[in-house]
């Protein structure tokens, strides 16, 4: 695959980008460079991640990606890496940031090749035989701060490279959106202290869309697949998402004994899933 050059005033550069402190003069790109220009929301955190943060992060990234954003981030472990398989897991477009050329890739390369067979694009402001080195991997935090509406955060620790972009970020007039965090976890210490300082919190993908001029009308709308009902009682919320129904239709559509299904509508309930209704009868919560 052919590596293009692409100057500050070429066209395909990057308009966001263009418009930062200090961009770079030239980009040099791998795979589809026409994504440079699509709307982007960057996605960053820990390389040593939780598992829930990565999952967190392919979950955001999927959902983002099905909408036409493209994901951008920086290729490296944890974080990363798993929101740009969301963005591949989608069919969506995802652009990674290296912080140095093209014969030094880091961490590894499968993630690289991954990207790269799926449409996506590679992009680094650093020749091919430039190596690894921590300057190369602040600038290519400015650069992840910079082509896109915003950054969204899942687990930073007290002290990161998130922190950089985040700074970045604020001095681009980006927007900073941030994943809460269990406050008895070190891995989300920096996520929690960005949240007091004014980053917006983020639950679902409905508080990042709003942020977004582009995108369809239809995906703005209520989305109901922000509500994640705990496994255990999926088989029966199923049921009554359709239309209202009572117990004893439940029972008999799902197998579950009246005793059961009575404490798997009472739990259900109690979370704010669904509401009772007149007759033994339950509809989904509004």
């Amino acid at each position: 695959m052919k590596i293009k050059e692409i100057n500050i005033e070429n066209e395909l550069y990057p308009k966001k980008l263009r418009q930062t402190k200090n961009p770079p003069k030239k980009l040099y790109v791998l795979g589809d460079e026409k994504i440079l220009n699509t709307d982007s929301l960057s996605i960053i955190g820990s390389r040593c991640c939780t598992p829930y943060g990565a999952e967190t992060a392919q979950t955001f990234a999927k959902k983002l990606a099905n909408t036409g954003i493209t994901i951008v981030s920086g290729m490296a472990k944890g974080i990363d890496s798993s929101a740009h398989i969301g963005a591949i897991e989608a069919k969506g477009k995802t652009i990674a940031v290296l912080g140095s050329g093209f014969n030094h890739i880091f961490p590894d390369k499968k993630i690289f090749e991954k990207i790269l067979s799926n449409g996506g694009a590679v992009i680094t402001e650093y020749s091919k035989d430039v190596g690894i080195s921590p300057q190369g991997f602040r600038d290519r935090n400015r650069i992840v701060a910079g082509l896109s509406i915003g950054i969204l955060i899942i687990e930073a620790k007290i002290r990161s490279g998130t922190g950089i972009t985040a700074s970045y970020a604020k001095e681009y007039g980006r927007h900073i959106f941030c994943i809460p965090h269990t406050m008895e976890d070190r891995s989300g210490i920096g996520t929690n202290r960005l949240l007091k300082r004014g980053a917006i919190l983020v639950t679902g993908i409905q508080d990042i869309l709003q942020y977004f001029d582009n995108v369809p009308k239809i995906e703005k709308q209520k989305d109901t697949f922000q509500i994640e009902v705990p496994k255990e009682y999926q088989k029966v919320y199923e049921q009554i998402i359709k239309e209202p129904l009572n117990a004893d239709e439940i029972s008999k559509k799902t197998r579950i004994n009246i005793s059961e299904l009575n404490a798997i509508l009472t739990m259900l309930e109690l979370e704010g899933y669904i509401e009772s209704m007149p007759g033994n009868y339950y509809k989904k919560k509004d």
